[in-house]
């Protein structure tokens, strides 16, 4: 079982890892980019569409990683009003939608990825794309988000720790 969750752990930290050098590789390519423009020459023809494509992907890689070191955007203001049982109440609800809503995303993902490869769709921009590579990380960014909500849910642990009403309450 250790062994397991080492692996889980090395891939969510591995997919953020990813996502973090895809960045530095969007960093690297608009720098040339420009360095090409300014001497006066033909810059890349998909530099733009690259950084695009670089930036979806960072953004699903990262996600669940984002989601374990509680990263993500969330509103917690009315958490932060309510007594801590009835708060506790609405974090679980807040966690059983937001696996709801991961897990929707994955299967509709999944199901986007069959259209484009049946129909064999591409994204055309300054170069040409198979639409499924736009679609393949979403159905594994979105189970491991879902699974790392689950952990929220089931877990001791807290999306709000530390946030709550007095300094260092646990709501």
């Amino acid at each position: 079982m250790r062994a397991l969750v080492r692996t889980y752990d090395g891939v969510i930290t591995g997919m953020a890892v990813v996502a973090g050098l895809i960045l530095a590789a969007i960093f690297v390519i608009i720098i040339y980019d420009v360095v090409v423009r300014t001497l006066g020459w033909q810059p890349p023809a998909g530099t733009s569409a690259l950084s695009e494509y670089g930036m979806h992907y960072i953004a699903l890689l990262a996600a669940p990683w984002l989601v374990r070191v509680k990263g993500h955007v969330f509103v917690e203001s009315l958490v932060l009003v309510l007594p801590g049982g009835a708060a506790r109440i609405l974090e679980r609800i807040v966690h059983v939608l937001c696996i709801a809503m991961c897990l929707a995303l994955a299967w509709y993902s999944v199901e986007a990825i069959r259209e484009t490869v049946k129909f064999g769709d591409s994204d055309i921009r300054s170069i040409i794309v198979p639409k499924w590579v736009l679609f393949a990380p979403m159905p594994v960014a979105f189970v491991l988000a879902a699974i790392e909500f689950g952990r929220f849910l089931v877990g001791h642990d807290t999306m709000y720790e530390g946030r709550g009403a007095g300094a260092g309450e646990r709501i």
